[in-house]
């Protein structure tokens, strides 16, 4: 990381990067973070609660609450900040933070003889607003999300437009679907969109709860990213609805090249609306395992009241 870093500080300041305006990896990377109480990114969109909200803002229509959770990387020192928070106003709306940032980027000797490159950082944000509106069985999102980038210096930014469908299919299965498209931006011309769909399943047992998840993602934002396919499979066992244990594998492939894995494992609990989490993830090619830990305050809207038997509704 460091010696990347001096090449990139070196040719910064001979001025090579100051025209430069494509996507960083570091932002990719942080779009495809979650936090540690929503588990796998690609397989839980259709899954309830918080585990879906990250990625699908139309599942849970009935979830309003705070998110607040925190991921340190092993590898290149990089910290992570998620958020979230759900709330009524008219329509239920859904705000997202996430922003990450490497911290030592340049080494402290070149520092001491280029004072200049002090101010220089790599850091990623995402801010994004959906609204949601529920339809029968079907809950419907729309929004926009702002993307900044900062390279050493160079900074870029950009608008993308996302949809959303969850469907409820009888009480223990649903179906969800997402659409991304850039709108505008000076990360690299937009491409045509990026498309996610997942399917959830859930039992009841003597042992608790189980609810298996997978998804896939394929697609790209940008025409200067590199085309990506994503899967990822995730099993959830919860027991009283208070503590739950979940384990996620995946894979993913850039362009032609070879499939390459990642796994996480997690443990939750609740208490009353208050819960914590904590997530522990692998990710191959030495880019190191981290460690996500989150908060939640949740509320559930309550459910109408059934309607009255006719004979009472007559008097």
């Amino acid at each position: 990381m460091r010696r990347t870093a001096w090449l990139c500080a070196s040719l910064l300041s001979l001025g090579a990067l100051k025209g430069a305006r494509a996507q960083s990896t570091h932002l990719s990377d942080l779009e495809q973070a979650a936090p540690a109480a929503t588990g796998d990114a690609v397989a839980t969109g259709a899954a309830g609660a918080w585990p879906a909200l990250w990625t699908v803002p139309a599942a849970a229509p009935s979830l309003r609450g705070v998110l607040v959770g925190l991921e340190q990387n092993e590898f290149g020192s990089v910290t992570t900040v998620l958020a979230a928070a759900r709330f009524h106003l008219g329509l239920l709306w859904q705000l997202q933070f996430a922003q990450s940032q490497v911290s030592d980027v340049i080494d402290p000797e070149l520092i001491a003889q280029f004072p200049e490159l002090a101010g220089l950082g790599v850091m990623a944000r995402i801010v994004s607003i959906d609204g949601v509106h529920t339809l029968g069985r079907a809950t419907v999102s729309a929004g926009l999300r702002h993307e900044y980038d900062e390279l050493l210096g160079v900074q870029a930014s950009g608008v993308t437009g996302r949809s959303a469908l969850c469907v409820r299919l009888g009480r223990r299965t649903a179906l969800a679907g997402v659409v991304d498209r850039a709108i505008s931006s000076d990360l690299g011309t937009p491409a045509g969109a990026r498309v996610q769909f997942a399917v959830s399943q859930e039992a009841v047992i003597s042992a608790g709860r189980i609810q298996l998840s997978a998804g896939a993602r394929v697609g790209r934002l940008r025409e200067s990213e590199i085309s990506e396919t994503a899967y990822g499979l995730e099993a959830t066992w919860s027991v009283q609805d208070i503590v739950s244990v979940n384990a996620s594998a995946g894979s993913s492939r850039i362009s032609q090249d070879p499939w390459t894995w990642h796994a996480a494992f997690g443990v939750g609990i609740e208490l009353g609306s208050l819960g914590a989490h904590f997530r522990y993830r692998f990710r191959p090619e030495g880019r190191g395992a981290s460690r996500a830990v989150a908060v939640t305050y949740t509320r559930h809207d309550a459910a109408p009241p059934a309607s009255p038997p006719a004979s009472i509704a007559r008097h």
